[in-house]
């Protein structure tokens, strides 16, 4: 499979490139249909992975796109076979990534160049490495900390320094992402709710407007100047005094924001404002104002957050969805070993926050994958899940993984859903349809660092409507097997795999553990 990178300025420049490719029964994939967050940058990653040759449609857009370039730095660290393919018009290639790559110009579909194309398509398919194991680290979601900083904003009060902190950070950012219009606008609108905030000081208010005039000046022309100045170190409605300031350069906007990985939305405006007073009142009625104000201002933080998140698909972290307070959940290693009859397993391997990659196993039927290995990518994929805890617990020493050796292996997850969504008891009724498709079939699943297969005798699907359970035997293996079992309680997803000699229920004792544990006073906040 080809994997082309492009960004999305250059959507109607790729339309020669895909039809050339197809035309010669290339399987293509590009990001085309899918929407925006964390789930879309995950699906990205997850055909770079996948693909045998990763295209680079380059342009100065593509040079100039975060998502582009991370995708790219990407596909060098899993060893794909580059092949950059010039689409638009380059400034420079000295100081890119690509400085040291022949580019083919397809500017021109010519016959030629097609064949051209095709042959260096070709070349690279015939060369593919394996993946490295263990794989890279994934990049960020682009743009990620949008999210962090509107978080920041959404606090009640902000001291004068925070402030000045956060000004300065938001101005360094529109520095950098200036060549990407969706950003620079998220930027600007949390420039404002920083400036509308009840406790802002009056100096970086008086900041902020000039750096907003800069903005948005219709003579700026195809560049805006952002003046900056140390701010935020005088107290609370100042006086104003005379600011030396240096200059920053941004360019202006010109066009929609669009590439190949996730976009901030930009988000609804404010609603209005009284103006505010340039200088301080002690009267009751502006007292009174300030607090409404104050009300309105954590509102509209709040959105802007929601929006920013829905954008680019951000997790919330709030208080009660903490990693560690999920892993405390999960049964410890002596209980583990007590149900499960063993002395000897330790956890040796853990995750806090994110699920676990699914390339690095193939089953087939591909469907069992649902089945056979909880936390998954693949699975867990826009099922809203906002945070993920695991731990794998066996003997140490061996592959980490079921059926080896005829180990005792118990694989622990627990996942938080929206509060109040009805999200975690939609994920098992979505998971109870993929396990009854791989009911009643022998499953192989393959794992990738080293070729070795397993097979695996899947059993019948039981359960109701919040929890459901599996049971699936090694074929050839003396009795080995596996329960698995998957239990919606309140917002939160148990997903449990115990396996060993003669398993029957030991996966929904540990269920059944951590559920308890969940029913505790305070815990399901």
């Amino acid at each position: 499979m080809l994997f082309v990178s492009y960004a999305s300025q250059d959507r109607p420049l790729i339309e020669n490139l895909l039809t050339t490719l197809r035309r010669n029964r290339q399987q293509v994939w590009w990001d085309d249909e899918l929407g925006g967050g964390e789930a879309w940058w995950h699906a990205i990653l997850e055909q770079i992975r996948r693909c045998d040759v990763f295209i680079v449609a380059v342009s100065n857009n593509s040079l100039a796109s975060k998502p582009c370039q991370a995708e790219l730095r990407y596909a060098e660290a899993l060893r794909r076979p580059i092949l950059p393919v010039q689409i638009g018009p380059i400034d420079s290639l000295r100081v890119t990534p690509l400085a040291a790559r022949q580019i083919l110009d397809f500017r021109d579909p010519s016959k030629q160049n097609a064949f051209r194309l095709l042959s260096s398509v070709q070349h690279r398919q015939a060369q593919v490495p394996t993946l490295p194991w263990p794989l890279p680290p994934e990049p960020q979601v682009p743009f990620a900390y949008l999210m962090r900083l509107a978080a920041v904003l959404s606090r009640p009060e902000l001291s004068r320094h925070q402030q000045a902190e956060l000004m300065i950070e938001l101005k360094d950012r529109l520095d950098d992402d200036r060549h990407d219009p969706a950003a620079f606008r998220d930027l600007t609108q949390l420039l404002r709710l920083l400036r509308d905030r009840a406790d802002v000081t009056w100096r970086i208010r008086t900041e902020i407007d000039s750096t907003l005039a800069s903005i948005e000046s219709p003579n700026a022309g195809a560049a805006v100047t952002v003046p900056f100045t140390q701010a935020g170190m005088s107290g609370p409605f100042s006086a104003p005094e005379p600011a030396v300031t240096s200059a920053v350069t941004i360019p202006h906007p010109v066009m929609p924001a669009a590439f190949s990985g996730p976009q901030p939305i930009p988000p609804p405006p404010p609603p209005p404002a009284p103006p505010p007073s340039p200088t301080p009142s002690i009267s009751d009625r502006n007292a009174k104002s300030g607090r409404i104000r104050r009300r309105w201002i954590v509102v509209g933080v709040v959105g802007v957050v929601a929006s920013i998140a829905a954008g680019i698909g951000l997790k919330v972290a709030f208080p009660q969805q903490n990693s560690d307070r999920l892993s405390g959940l999960l049964v410890s290693d002596s209980d583990v070993n007590s149900i499960m009859g063993g002395d000897d397993m330790r956890q040796v391997e853990s995750g806090k926050g994110a699920t676990k990659h699914s390339s690095w196993v193939s089953t087939t039927p591909q469907i069992c994958l649902a089945t056979l290995y909880p936390g998954m990518d693949s699975t867990y994929q826009d099922s809203g899940m906002q945070e993920l805890s695991w731990t794998v617990i066996q003997k140490r020493g061996g592959p980490n993984r079921a059926g080896e050796s005829n180990n005792r292996f118990a694989d622990q997850d627990i996942a938080v859903f929206p509060p109040n969504s009805d999200r975690a008891a939609a994920f098992v009724a979505r998971s109870a349809d993929q396990w009854k498709q791989c009911a009643r079939q022998v499953a192989t699943a393959t794992y990738l660092s080293d070729n070795r297969s397993y097979r695996w005798d899947v059993g019948d699907f039981s359960g109701g409507s919040t929890k459901i359970f599996q049971r699936f035997t090694e074929v050839d293996g003396n009795g080995y097997a596996c329960q698995r079992v998957l239990n919606a309680v309140s917002d939160y997803v148990i997903d449990v795999k115990a396996c060993g000699p003669g398993v029957t229920d030991e996966a929904s004792r540990i269920v059944d553990k951590i559920a308890a544990g969940l029913a505790q006073p305070g815990v399901m906040k």
